[in-house]
C-alpha cells in the first residue's frame, strides 16, 4: 500500500467514531465535565446554557484605552441567551492536531502567511517569503497552537472533525465564543478588571517579541510583558478560566463562524451567528481574543478583530472548535 494512503487510513481509523455500541462520550456530562470523542481528538468541556451581556461598555473601553476604531465594534452591549449547553475545546487546536488533518486529507501546504514585515513595521506579510503553518518563522513544537490559519482552514478542520467522529463539530459563533471566554464573569477579563495580572495569565506582546521584530516603531511606549520568549506559548501554559478553558486571551486570534459586522446592533440575541440575512458581510470574517503580538487592551473577551477575507492567513490566527451536544 502507498505510504501516504496507509498513513491516511491509520488516521481515519484513529478518528473513527467511538463507542461501537453507539455510545456518545458527551452523554450524561454536566457543565464543567470534559470528554474526548477519540484518543486523538481534542478535549472538550461542557459549557452550560445561560444568559450574558455581550460586548463592552464605554467605561471599560475608556479605562482600557481602546481606540475608537476598535471600540466602536464592541457595542452596543447586547443581552444574549444561550438556550442549550455546548462543548468548547479546552485549548486551541495544536500544530500536531492540525498536521493530522493535513495528512488525512492530503491538504496542500500553503506558501503565504501574513507575518511581520520589519521594513513596513506591519503584520501584512513579507513579499517573496515562504511562510506557513509548518514554517511560521518562529519556534513551535507539536503542542503549540497551529498558526497561519485562515477562516476557511479552520472551517474545513471542524468539518473534518465532524465527518470523522460522526459528531457535530463546527466553529463557535461569536456569541458562543465570548460567552465561553467570559465564563460567567462580567468584568473586562475573567480574573477581574485589573490589567496587572495579565503577564501571568495570557501570552501577549513580550519584550522578547519586541526585540524579535526589531523594536517596531508602532510599539514604542506600549506595555510589554517582561519575558524573553517571543511568540506563541504551548497551549494550556497559563491558568484556565473558571470554566476550565485555556488561552482565550492571547496566544492566537481565534476564528469564529460569523460574517463580519461593524457592531452588535443587528446581532441575533439567541447566540446564533451573524449572517448575510441579518446584516453580516460574509466576504469578511471575525477573530476573537488577541494574540502573542497583541497590545494589552486587545486581550479581552469583548475585543473583535478586523474583518478579514476567509482565505487570508495571518501568522497570529488559529483554531478553536465547538461541538453540539444533545
Amino acid at each position: 500500500m502507498h505510504r501516504t494512503l496507509a498513513a491516511a487510513l491509520l488516521l481515519t481509523l484513529a478518528f473513527a467514531r467511538p463507542g461501537y455500541a453507539g455510545t456518545d462520550p458527551a452523554a450524561g456530562k454536566k457543565a464543567g465535565d470534559t470528554f474526548k470523542d477519540c484518543s486523538e481528538c481534542q478535549t472538550m468541556v461542557i459549557v452550560p446554557a445561560g444568559t450574558f451581556i455581550m460586548g463592552s461598555s464605554a467605561e471599560e473601553r475608556a479605562r482600557e484605552g481602546v481606540p475608537e476604531t476598535f471600540g466602536s465594534h464592541e457595542g452596543p452591549q447586547v443581552k444574549i441567551t444561550i438556550a442549550k449547553p455546548f462543548a468548547f475545546a479546552t485549548t486551541e487546536t495544536t500544530k500536531a492536531q492540525w498536521a493530522r488533518f493535513v495528512t488525512a486529507t492530503n491538504r496542500p501546504i500553503p506558501t503565504q502567511c501574513y507575518d511581520y514585515n520589519p521594513d513596513e513595521d506591519s503584520w501584512a506579510g513579507t513579499p517573496g517569503k515562504v511562510v506557513n503553518w509548518e514554517n511560521t518563522g518562529f519556534a513551535q513544537t507539536d503542542t503549540h497552537p497551529a498558526a497561519c490559519i485562515s477562516w476557511q482552514d479552520a472551517t474545513d478542520y471542524a468539518a473534518w472533525m465532524a465527518k470523522t467522529t460522526g459528531q457535530k463539530y463546527r466553529l463557535a459563533t461569536e456569541a458562543e465564543w465570548e460567552y465561553a471566554a467570559r465564563a460567567g464573569t462580567t468584568t473586562a477579563r475573567p480574573w477581574g478588571d485589573s490589567v496587572a495580572p495579565i503577564c501571568n495569565k495570557a501570552r501577549i506582546m513580550t519584550s522578547g517579541t519586541f526585540e524579535a521584530i526589531h523594536k517596531g516603531e508602532s510599539w514604542v511606549g506600549e506595555l510589554l510583558c517582561a519575558e524573553d520568549e517571543s511568540y506563541t506559548k504551548q497551549v494550556g501554559s497559563y491558568d484556565a478560566n473558571p470554566w476550565g478553558i485555556y488561552d482565550t486571551l492571547g496566544n492566537l486570534w481565534e476564528w469564529v463562524a460569523d460574517c463580519a459586522a461593524p457592531d452588535h446592533s443587528k446581532l441575533p440575541t439567541d447566540g446564533t451567528a451573524q449572517t448575510a440575512a441579518n446584516g453580516g458581510d460574509c466576504e469578511h470574517r471575525i477573530t476573537k481574543g488577541g494574540a502573542f503580538h497583541s497590545r494589552v487592551w486587545l486581550a479581552r473577551p469583548a475585543t473583535r478583530g478586523d474583518g478579514q477575507e476567509p482565505n487570508n492567513r495571518p501568522v497570529a490566527s488559529g483554531i478553536r472548535i465547538v461541538r453540539e451536544v444533545n
